[in-house]
């Protein structure tokens, strides 16, 4: 790629930065109010509950082995970074152990207000427990719980209820209003990438995330079907291992056959849209970028980004990315220029786990390629999985690679063939 080579623009492209910008500028200089402090049941270790002496005289009250045995179940099989842990919990329910107490007991859910998540005392009117049984029975909304995995056994079912049925209601008081339970931060995309573009969600502390981004090398249009558009061909593959070092911090290491790329980096999380607090979220991405393959030019470079997001409602989130990567011309050693980018990306869920996906990446200054990058997609995500099927006229999924833009003519309706997968583990142990 040099700064010498034609680009087809189109004159919507200022246009459609531009609306975007104003978009997001008047989202974040919203006011930030602070969330609203949580009036709702301690953990477990706080002085709200019932002391020894109190719960020995409470009868059916066995606060240790009861909480201690719902404690590991709920630790096992619920608090992953993809579901119920960490700033992003699903629904904002949080079920480590040192924040179930906090998360559940007399406190709203957001899907089902019929409900208390745990109603002390009454199980057959506590979300959590309700959630576990088949939906003939708990007559809940959505789906049932732990989704995409295998029930709980009826004995654990049923210790659940034994806990939740102890609590006496003369102890734990009326329930907290829906106001003033602690406001929840939801993720703002379904994945760690759009398509190229890194998104704000953190993994969480402890979350571990292996991905794989393929693109397929031919165009499927000149593939044909003999070719089967382009699945025959080779492919350009790149490996990724990632890790929370906190709620906030991703380090992550990635590899591509293309130019024997090599990219570390780290992701920062200091703002998190949640309700009642920050209207977007941001992120702050760094990254180190080394190609390896013989006669690459300029093969050590840097980039660095802001990912700011928003998510409205539940169906659309937006994000917009300023890029600047440096040294991006691997043809020329000479020409020493980077490359400043934006991003826009979209994605638009219209059921629990599937949305499409759209992203832009134009260049605005230093080497570009010959064409600005799109990308239009379909995700599905699961408890733990992600996974995305596109198309795309880029080549490479690494910063340094995307940034300039990509080598098929988009506009005239050149794209290849691609998907990213992802699993997440939690690497904490109950």
């Amino acid at each position: 790629m040099t700064g010498s080579t034609k680009r087809h623009l189109t004159t919507e492209t200022p246009r459609l930065v531009a609306a975007l910008l104003v978009l997001f500028a008047g989202t974040l200089f919203a006011p930030f109010a602070a969330a609203a402090p949580f009036e709702g049941a301690s953990p477990p270790d706080q002085e709200t509950v019932p002391a020894a002496s109190t719960a020995a005289a409470i009868p059916g009250w066995d606060e240790h082995s009861n909480f201690e045995a719902v404690r590991k179940i709920l630790q096992a099989r619920c608090a992953m970074p993809a579901c119920h842990a960490g700033p992003n919990a699903a629904q904002g329910l949080r079920l480590e152990g040192e924040q179930i107490y906090r998360s559940t007991v007399n406190v709203h859910p957001l899907s089902d207000g019929r409900f208390l998540r745990v109603d002390p005392g009454r199980a057959e009117r506590s979300l959590l427990y309700l959630k576990l049984l088949e939906p003939e029975r708990g007559h809940y909304r959505g789906p049932r719980m732990p989704r995409g995995m295998q029930p709980l056994p009826e004995d654990e079912i049923a210790r659940i209820r034994q806990w939740i049925d102890s609590f006496p209601p003369d102890t734990w008081g009326h329930e907290v209003s829906a106001v003033t339970a602690e406001g929840p931060i939801t993720r703002t995309f379904q994945g760690s990438y759009l398509t190229n573009l890194p998104t704000t969600d953190p993994l969480g502390a402890g979350g571990l995330e292996f991905g794989i981004a393929h693109r397929f090398k031919a165009a499927a249009r000149d593939a044909g079907s003999q070719g089967l558009y382009g699945l025959d061909s080779g492919a350009w593959i790149s490996i990724e291992l990632a890790y929370g070092l906190t709620d906030a911090l991703d380090v992550g290491l990635r590899r591509t056959n293309l130019q024997q790329d090599v990219e570390g980096y780290l992701k920062w999380v200091p703002v998190r849209q949640e309700e009642g607090g920050p209207a977007v979220s941001l992120a702050l991405r760094g990254a180190w970028m080394d190609a390896r393959q013989g006669g690459i030019a300029n093969a050590t470079r840097y980039g660095a980004q802001a990912i700011l997001a928003r998510r409205f409602g539940s169906v659309p989130s937006l994000m917009l990315v300023p890029t600047f990567v440096s040294r991006t011309n691997s043809v020329d050693a000479a020409d020493r220029r980077g490359t400043s980018a934006v991003g826009a990306g979209a994605e638009l869920r219209f059921k629990t786990g599937r949305a499409l996906t759209v992203e832009y990446i134009g260049q605005v200054g230093g080497v570009e390629a010959a064409f600005q990058g799109l990308s239009v997609g379909y995700s599905i995500a699961t408890a733990r999985h992600v996974f995305g099927l596109f198309a795309t006229n880029t080549s490479g999924s690494q910063t340094d690679l995307y940034a300039p833009g990509g080598d098929l003519d988009g506009k005239s309706g050149a794209f290849r063939i691609g998907f990213n997968v992802s699993r997440l583990y939690n690497t904490r142990r109950p």
